[in-house]
This record gives structure tokens, C-alpha cells and sequence, in this order.
């Protein structure tokens, strides 16, 4: 890190008084206030920063988001319900919305419910995990949110629990200038097994910035899928932490569609024997817009297995950035990794920037890395025209073909519909509107 774009201290350090005023210790006061004094210090970045010399934030810095406030949201501008039976926690611009929700019984031993909510009833559970995954304290945005975040959702599967329906989190965000900070903590104790779902939505020109801490103990399976469709004119800067345990199984999917600037940084740390993470991604861009996947994977313990797969679309005059990295430590031996990142450009004015890179401080392990960015196959393009296809389905259809790759191996079988159904429409719009 080099220089960053200073911050105006006063308006933050104000907003962050008015904001604690009514807080008590037992709230991690303690832990906020760290946070702020870690933001200040940081700045926003700036694009001298190794980390973001491609994606330029320093607008952030001169525009002063205001807290967003409770909003009426109607309900059709929500994700559909994943299924009959699932369960459903929905925030609205940071806050808990319990009409909007459903939480039906659980499993003995099971919490689903606000993370403010769970530091009044479970306080002790929560501060076990809260702002303890290493690597918090290094992000700009990771900081802001840990000191400015209200509310989000407290998810703990105690030891051998089962949620045998998914969990779908509903963030909502809406305004003008406004700036929300959901929090998520995802707890799963030995030998638990859960579906979570985090939907994101929004309507207007707003900052979201939130932040999700999964810890993966021993024996633990975790499928969890982040669903990005907010606003084009939002911005979208979070971060996701991962730990896992000894042979505890992690699925993440991380898809996005929309927005002016979506930044998504991930940290997955394999930190016991036998642990496995895969990571898949997809990334839509349309005109004008910036996706930005920063994603690294630590293995820590002897035969950890992790794979990636980041995919990414881009129309007119768009941007991606993957930087992706693998570092194996000394003591895990036997490790198996590998990382891919492919890129379709359907302009000559999209623009994607790759980087994925290796560390390796140990000897016997198998560890690949690799990059592509292209344009569609003229030879496939005229194998369907010769077959009767028109040229505008003839490119969707391959386009298709390229970005369902992602989402075909989603097994919530309503979940992976609906992203189908949202590909395919919006991949033709695309292609008509081009033609």
C-alpha cells in the first residue's frame, strides 16, 4: 500500500458519535472504535494501491453518504422465495424487516435470526466470532463496516445440526447518497450442514457495503451462494471471510449483474487437515460498469483441496478485474489448489484485467493457475448460422453456453432456475439492443 485518498475525519468521527450514543459496551463498542481508528488511518484507496490500481474508488471520498433510513419496500421488488418451505430473513437498507420475513421452527440447538437481536439474547455466542477471522483489520471497507454496521443476520448450527431447507438472506437498499452496512455472521459448529442464500437488491444511487463472516469448524458442509442484482447506478464494495476446520466441506457461488461498481474481496482460509473449498463466480457487465473480484485462498494444513472457477461477461464499454491468489503455507504438504479465470469480451471496448497468482512455501503439492480473455468462435458463430440460427440467437446462444457453465452446477434447484431464466433474458436484451 502506498498513498490513499484522505477521508474528511470530522464528518466520520461525528457520525460515528451519534451513531454509538445509545450503545453499550456488551454491543463491541470497543471493537467499532478500533475499526474507525483503523478506517482513518487506511483512507479510502487510491489507485497507487497495488490492490486498486484498476478499480478507482476516490469519488467515495468526496461524496458523504448519509445512513440510509427505514424505507417501504413492495414486496414484488424482492427476490421470489426459494420454495414453500425455506426460510427467509429480509433487511431493508441495513435493518431487520420481520414483516417481510419467515422463520418457521428450526432444529434443536439452531439460530436464525438478526445479529442485533442475537447480541441481546446470545451475547456471548456472538462475541466469540464477531471480528475474529484474521485479515478484517486490512480492508478500508471491512473497517467502515465493522464500526458503522446495525444489523444482519446471526446464523449458528450447533454440533451435528441440520437445516434440511436453504436460508435465503434478503438485503434491500434504496435512496439517494445513502450509504448501509449489513453484517452477517455464519457460525456452523462440528459436523452442521446448511443452504444459505444472501440476495441483494436495491433501488437508487446508494453505497452498500457489507461484510459476511463464515467460520467452518470441523466436519462442517456449507453451501453458500451470494446473489448480487442491485441498481446500475450503485455501488456494491463487501467482503466475505472464510475459516474452516479439519475435512469441513465449503461451496461458494458469487454471481453479479448489476451495478456501477461492484467490488467483492474473499478470503477463504483453510485452516485444518483435509479441508475443501471450491469458488465459483460470475461476473456481468454491462455498459459502463466495473466488476471487481479479489479473491485469496490460504492453506495452512497438509492435504487441503480448493478449486476455482471465475468467469466473466462484458458488454460495450465495460470492465472486470480478477485478482485471485493461492498461498500455500509451509506446513501444508499434499495440497491440491488450482484457479482459472475466463473472460468473454462482446466489445472491442470491454476491457478485462486477470492476475491470478501462485505462493508456494512447501514442497509436494499440485497447484495450477491460468488465464483467458477472448471474443466469440467465428467457427462457431457460422456453424449455428449455417443450421438456420439468426446471428442475434446464434451469439446469445453461445454466450449462454459460456456463463451457465457457472450456474448449471448450483445444486438448489429453484435458486439455479431463476439465475437461468435471468441469464437468458438478459444475455438476448443484450444482443438485440447490439443488433
Amino acid at each position: 500500500m502506498t498513498a490513499a485518498v484522505l477521508v474528511p475525519q470530522d464528518h466520520y468521527r461525528q457520525d460515528f458519535e451519534r451513531f454509538t450514543a445509545g450503545l453499550k459496551e456488551s454491543a463491541g463498542l470497543a471493537l467499532r472504535r478500533t475499526a474507525l481508528e483503523r478506517f482513518l488511518a487506511l483512507g479510502v484507496p487510491s489507485s497507487r494501491w497495488e490492490s486498486w490500481r484498476f478499480t478507482d474508488v476516490s469519488t467515495l471520498a468526496k461524496t458523504r453518504f448519509s445512513r440510509a433510513g427505514d424505507a417501504p419496500v413492495d414486496p414484488a421488488r424482492l427476490p421470489p422465495p426459494l420454495g414453500d418451505t425455506g426460510q427467509r430473513l429480509v433487511f431493508v437498507n441495513g435493518r431487520y424487516s420481520p414483516g417481510l420475513s419467515r422463520v418457521e421452527s428450526l432444529p434443536k440447538g439452531v439460530i436464525v435470526s438478526s445479529l442485533e437481536e442475537a447480541l441481546r439474547t446470545h451475547p456471548a455466542v456472538v462475541e466469540a466470532y464477531l471480528g475474529r477471522l484474521p485479515g478484517l483489520e486490512d480492508h478500508p471497507f471491512t473497517a467502515l463496516n465493522t464500526a458503522f454496521w446495525e444489523d444482519g443476520a446471526f446464523v449458528y448450527l450447533p454440533r451435528g445440526a441440520m437445516l434440511e431447507v436453504p436460508l435465503q438472506l434478503v438485503f434491500f437498499a434504496s435512496g439517494e447518497q445513502t450509504v448501509n452496512y449489513p453484517r452477517n455472521l455464519i457460525v456452523a459448529e462440528e459436523a452442521s450442514q446448511a443452504t444459505i442464500v444472501e440476495d441483494y437488491r436495491g433501488m437508487g444511487a446508494y453505497l452498500s457495503c457489507p461484510v459476511t463472516e463464515i467460520d467452518a469448524a470441523d466436519g462442517a458442509v456449507l453451501e453458500h451462494h451470494r446473489i448480487q442484482e442491485e441498481d446500475p447506478r450503485a455501488w456494491h464494495l463487501s467482503g466475505l471471510r472464510l475459516r474452516q476446520g479439519r475435512d469441513s466441506q465449503a461451496t461458494l457461488y458469487l454471481l453479479s449483474s448489476s451495478g456501477l461498481l461492484v467490488r467483492t474481496d474473499v478470503v477463504a482460509r483453510l485452516d485444518g487437515e483435509g479441508a475443501d473449498c471450491t469458488l465459483n463466480g460470475l461476473t456481468l457487465v454491462a455498459d459502463g460498469q466495473l466488476g471487481d473480484q479479489h479473491i485469496r485462498v490460504e492453506h495452512t494444513k497438509p492435504h487441503g483441496t480448493s478449486r476455482q472457477l471465475f468467469k466473466g461477461v462484458l458488454a460495450g464499454k465495460s470492465r472486470t478485474v480478477f485478482d485471485g491468489m493461492i498461498q500455500v503455507h509451509q506446513n501444508a504438504s499434499k495440497t491440491d489448489a488450482s484457479q482459472s479465470n475466463r473472460n468473454l469480451l462482446l466489445s472491442r471496448r470491454a476491457l478485462a484485467n486477470s492476475n491470478p497468482r501462485l505462493e508456494i512455501l512447501t514442497d509436494d503439492v499440485k497447484c495450477s493457475h491460468g488465464s483467458t480473455i477472448g471474443f466469440l468462435d467465428p467457427d462457431a458463430l457460422f456453424y449455428l448460422r449455417t443450421r438456420g440460427i439468426g446471428a442475434t440467437q446464434a451469439r446469445a446462444l453461445l454466450v449462454y453456453a459460456f456463463a451457465n457453465d457457472i450456474i448449471e452446477h448450483i445444486r438448489l434447484r429453484p435458486l439455479r432456475e431463476r439465475l437461468e431464466g435471468l441469464l437468458a433474458e438478459r444475455l438476448y436484451t443484450e444482443e438485440r439492443q447490439r443488433s
